[in-house]
């Protein structure tokens, strides 16, 4: 009771606390995960003695099953179209190329077993995702070569487990069936995907005609689906990883009701899986065993890093177009994770005598692989100048949630670098009429769009469109930047300072002056009217290129939000006698009047609106006068109609008394 309430969950606290903090230096958390596994188990802390063979083998399997279905699920058709036959070459023919080249090694090279050199061969074929995932997300790689690896690793563990288990029955069972074996091999490879597609298919057509009033049972509908598309398969004697591996491949690329929910549900149950099954593995191992092996495990890891790998990437990657720097950063990414150790217990599950033997030596080697080599990933690739500055993770993001069927869709679209880079004001754009850019991540700012917001490089801009819309929005968002004019570089914007040292002076002497809120096309037709009457104004806007072009021109100007109560505050907020706000945001607008009413009591306002709710909510402020730019174009354009039937009254006028005589 005390392992299940008390260290287990300590364990798993620890692991997510010491991974975060790890992450700096690009340690995968599967690496946390064993080592606090390690640390806890009988041969160190002897925290919780664990030994049981059979249960760790039934767990890390149905840990297998939605890890590999979450590795389809974020497996993107087009990524998959790009790279198809290097990435699925190798994650089919190269894992059989690493096992026999593995093989050869450790039987005929150095005179190991033939039962130890195959079992030991097929079981650390497959490469890992979640460690590949976790240290390649730091490195900016070709796109072409950096989808090879990584959708290699995801797809590449059905073909180990395959091969694994027929091997580990043949042993157990003693006896070997000879074109038998190499049928059964077929069926599962070839039936498991097919059963896979159509547990997906139906599963789609479910989610769409259920319609539930708790999102809960969408969460339950996903672990039966994905645990039967597993064990169904089985039962049928094919591969039921493959089968879930495709389900996954199949669902993730199909739009269906609350398929963001899905996403989100698949993505925590996989990672779960992940940290949970090397925990586990870790408490598992025993190390006093390794003072007898650790030779043959580190001869292991060499055969298998600086031979086995490397032959395959390169004879499996003939004709491809790779060249050498990519093949070589490929025979180096190929690092070994969750699946051989998983697979690793299976000779010892099935009572082979060299079970334990293989076990420690696959544990062992794997420990070599994740800290050496993903430790020096990411120097290799600055080496051969496959490397780039990464682009940091945007910290904000939206996800558009659907308990019914829906038209519309979010697409995030990341625009290109460098960092900083002048693109168009979102007016600019020609969308398609259903497309409507919903939020803009600018590394740790969120900026709510308008017409008047500019683009920059390393931006990622949400929008919500139709999925058949997708092509044409990313055209219209990408094409200034792919292509610039030509002989003019593009032009790199650093966030400015809120307020220029230089202008620090001048603000605080600013007394009875305007402060105005957002330079747009109404903004900037107010500002040159304000300074052509040589009145003391001042701008707040949060576009960086309009700052910098603003203060190139002499006048002062702010670069924030409006809203906020620190940039109001800079403004001289409580000194000025005038707040202009131009903003068409709702929110903000309220909260700055507030604000500047309640820092200045007399201060007066004039608020640009678009719609009857948001005059009624700014009216109560005092001394605030609304304009709906809508309003006022109406009544001008009602002034020119009644005119012209005046002008027409007045010029008929004269001539009515002559027509009655």
């Amino acid at each position: 009771m005390e392992t299940v309430y008390i260290v287990v969950p300590l364990l798993l606290i620890g692991v997510v606390l010491a991974a975060v903090w790890l992450d700096r230096w690009s340690v995968p958390v599967i690496l946390v995960a064993l080592g606090l596994g390690i640390l806890f188990g009988s041969d160190v802390l002897n925290v919780w003695h664990f030994d049981d063979v059979e249960l760790t083998n039934q767990v890390a399997n149905l840990a297998l099953v939605f890890i590999l279905f979450q590795g389809g699920f974020a497996t993107k058709r087009a990524d998959l179209q790009a790279v198809a036959l290097p990435a699925l070459g190798l994650a089919t023919w190269g894992v059989l190329l690493t096992a026999a080249g593995t093989f050869v090694c450790l039987h005929l090279g150095l005179g190991w077993s033939i039962e130890q050199s195959l079992l030991l061969a097929v079981i650390i074929s497959s490469t890992d995702a979640a460690a590949t995932f976790s240290i390649l997300r730091r490195q900016a790689l070709p796109s072409r070569l950096g989808s090879t690896i990584e959708i290699e690793s995801a797809a590449n563990d059905p073909m180990a487990i395959l091969t694994t288990l027929i091997v580990v029955e043949a042993y157990a069972s003693g006896a070997t069936h000879g074109w038998l074996t190499v049928l059964l091999f077929l069926w599962k490879f070839l039936a498991g995907p097919v059963i896979g597609w159509l547990i997906a298919r139906g599963a789609v057509a479910v989610f769409n005609r259920l319609n539930p009033q708790d999102r809960g049972y969408y969460y339950v509908l996903l672990v039966g689906v994905v645990m039967f598309s597993y064990g169904f398969t089985e039962l049928v004697q094919a591969s039921g990883m493959l089968a879930s591996f495709t389900a996954g491949l199949v669902m993730g690329n199909t739009r269906f009701v609350y398929r963001q929910g899905v996403s989100n549900f698949a993505a925590a149950l996989a990672m779960i899986a992940n940290i949970g099954v090397f925990v586990l593995m870790g408490v598992l191992v025993f190390p006093s065993q390794w003072a007898e092996l650790w030779l043959r495990g580190i001869v292991l890891f060499l055969v298998l890093t600086f031979v086995a790998r490397p032959a395959a990437v390169w004879l499996g990657t003939l004709g491809m177009r790779l060249g050498a720097r990519e093949r070589l950063f490929m025979s180096w990414a190929g690092l070994r994770g969750a699946v051989p150790i998983v697979l690793a217990t299976y000779p010892l599950a099935s009572g082979l005598a060299v079970g334990r033997e293989i076990f420690n030596l696959v544990f062992f080697a794997v420990l070599l692989s994740v800290s050496i080599q993903g430790s020096t990933l990411g120097l290799l690739a600055r080496k051969l100048g496959l490397s780039e500055i990464k682009r940091p993770p945007p910290r904000y993001g939206l996800e558009l949630v659907t308990m019914a069927h829906s038209e519309l869709d979010l697409i995030v679209v990341d625009l290109p670098g460098p960092k900083g880079r002048t693109g168009p004001r979102i007016r600019e754009l020609i969308l398609p009429q259903s497309a409507l850019i919903t939020l803009i991540a600018r590394g740790n700012e969120v900026i709510g769009p308008t017409g008047n917001t500019r683009l920059l490089g390393w931006d990622q801009v949400t929008v919500l469109a139709r999925p058949e819309d997708e092509a044409a929005v990313r055209t219209a968002m990408l094409r200034r930047f792919e292509e610039p004019e030509p002989g003019v570089e593009p032009e790199l914007l650093e966030k400015p300072d809120m307020v220029p040292a230089a202008d620090e002076e001048a603000i605080r002497q600013l007394r009875e002056h305007v402060v105005l809120l957002g330079h747009g096309r109404v903004g900037a037709t107010l500002a040159g009217l304000l300074r052509r009457e040589g009145l003391p104004i001042i701008v707040i806007e949060q576009d960086w290129h309009i700052v910098e072009l603003l203060r190139r021109d002499g006048a002062l100007a702010l670069a924030g939000d409006g809203e906020s109560s620190e940039v109001l505050n800079y403004a001289g907020i409580a000194r000025a006698r005038v707040l202009l706000v131009t903003t068409t945001n709702p929110l903000a607008a309220e909260a700055a009047i507030e604000h500047a009413h309640r820092v200045n009591p007399t201060i007066e306002v004039v608020a640009r609106v678009q719609f009857a709710e948001q005059r009624a909510t700014l009216s109560r402020f005092p001394r605030t006068h609304c304009v709906n730019g809508e309003d006022e174009l109406a009544r001008a354009m009602a002034r020119l109609g009644l005119d012209a039937f005046r002008a027409e009254a007045n010029e008929a006028g004269p001539t009515r008394p002559e027509a009655r005589s």
